[in-house]
C-alpha cells in the first residue's frame, strides 16, 4: 500500500526526500517546481498544449482498444493541441501495482554496464483517475483504507499538479459469471463511490458520477463478464465523462475515421514506450549480458536506443491527429 510502504515524508510540506523512490502511481511524472493550481471556478478547461493522463486499472488501460474517450477530448477542443497519455495498468488498485523491477525509478541494477530507467517522463497536466471498482469487492470493512490510500495518493499528486479529476467508477453488470451479485457488489461500491466525491469536494476537485450507467437492459451490451467494459461500454463511458465535464462539443467518428487510426498508432507506440518487452534487457537485471547490447560495438545498448527514438515518432503521430481534427473541426 502506497501509505505504509512509502512513509519517509517530511514534515511540512510532505515533500519526498530525493533518496526516497515515489510509490508507482506517481513514479512516472516528471518534476515540477511549480505545480499548476486547480481548475478555475471548478470548470473543466484543459490548456493548449496539456497533457491529459489516465489513472487506474484494467478498463482504465482498456481505453485505449474503443479510444472514445480520448478521441472526445481531441475532438472538444482541435485547437489546443492536447497530449493524452494512459499510465493505466491492467489490474492496478490503489491497494497493490505490479510494475517491473527498477520501473522509472532513480537507482537501477547495480550489475557493471547497467544504468537506471532514464526515460522521459509525463508532464502532470490533468490527471483523470479512476480507482474504487475493484478495491470495493474487499468490502465495507477495507472502505476506511481505500479513503486512506486514495488521499496518500492525491497527497502525492497534488504535489505535482491540482488538476484532478475523480472518477465514480461505472457499476457492476447483470451479466457474466457472477450476475447474481451485481446488486450487493453495487451496494458496497456505491460507498466507495460517495466516499470519491467526498474527497473530490473536500480539495474542491472535480468528480465525474459514472456509477449512474444502467446496470440492468440496455446495460447488458456495455460488459460481457461484469466488470470490464465493451467497446460499446467504452463509448457510453465516454459519453458520460463528456456530459459531466460539460464538453463544449461532441462528434461521432466511425472507426475508419483519420483521427481514430492515429490515435490507435499513438497508442501502439506509447505502450511500447511506457509498457515495453523485454524489460529485464532494458532497465532490468539483465542490461550486461550481450544479448542486450550490439554485437559488434558491445558498449551500445540497442534496445534502449529503439525505445529512446519512439517519443519523436509519438510527436509525429500526434501532429497528425492535431492536424485531422482541426479539419473534422472546419
Amino acid at each position: 500500500m502506497i501509505s505504509r510502504f512509502f512513509i519517509l515524508i517530511l514534515l511540512g510540506n510532505h515533500a519526498f526526500s530525493q533518496e526516497v523512490e515515489f510509490p508507482i502511481l506517481v513514479r512516472s511524472f516528471a518534476e515540477v517546481k511549480n505545480p499548476m493550481g486547480t481548475f478555475t471556478e471548478g470548470k473543466f478547461n484543459p490548456k493548449n498544449g496539456e497533457t491529459i493522463s489516465f489513472l487506474g486499472g484494467t478498463n482504465t488501460f482498456d481505453q485505449q482498444r474503443a479510444n472514445a474517450l480520448e478521441i472526445s477530448f481531441y475532438l472538444a477542443w482541435p485547437e489546443r493541441e492536447l497530449e493524452t497519455r494512459n499510465l493505466a495498468w491492467q489490474g492496478d488498485t490503489l491497494f497493490k501495482q505490479a510494475r517491473p523491477r527498477y520501473f522509472y525509478t532513480k537507482v537501477g541494477d547495480t550489475q557493471p554496464g547497467s544504468s537506471p530507467d532514464i526515460r522521459e517522463r509525463t508532464t502532470p497536466g490533468i490527471i483523470i483517475l479512476n480507482f474504487g471498482k475493484m478495491e470495493s469487492l474487499s468490502g465495507i470493512e477495507a472502505l476506511p483504507d481505500f479513503v486512506a490510500e486514495y488521499k496518500t495518493l492525491l497527497d502525492l499528486l497534488e504535489q505535482k499538479t491540482r488538476r484532478l479529476v475523480l472518477i465514480g467508477p461505472t457499476p457492476f453488470f447483470e451479466t457474466g459469471p457472477a450476475a447474481a451479485l451485481a446488486d450487493s457488489r453495487n451496494a458496497v461500491l456505491e460507498k466507495y463511490v460517495i466516499e470519491i466525491q467526498k474527497l473530490a469536494e473536500e480539495r474542491e476537485l472535480i468528480f465525474v458520477d459514472a456509477f449512474a450507467f444502467p446496470k440492468s437492459p440496455p446495460g447488458k451490451q456495455f460488459s460481457t463478464n461484469g466488470v470490464h467494459l465493451t467497446d460499446v461500454g467504452q463509448a457510453a463511458f465516454a459519453d458520460r465523462v463528456a456530459a459531466e465535464l460539460k464538453f463544449p462539443q461532441l462528434r461521432k467518428l466511425d472507426a475508419s475515421s483519420p483521427i481514430n487510426q492515429a490515435v490507435q498508432r499513438k497508442n501502439r507506440l506509447w505502450q511500447q514506450f511506457y509498457h515495453p518487452t523485454n524489460w529485464a534487457f532494458l532497465f532490468g537485471d539483465r542490461q550486461h549480458v550481450p544479448a542486450s547490447r550490439d554485437h559488434i560495438d558491445t558498449a551500445k545498448r540497442w534496445f534502449v536506443d529503439e525505445v529512446q527514438a519512439l517519443p519523436n515518432l509519438i510527436a509525429e503521430t500526434e501532429a497528425d491527429i492535431h492536424r485531422y481534427t482541426r479539419e473534422v473541426a472546419q
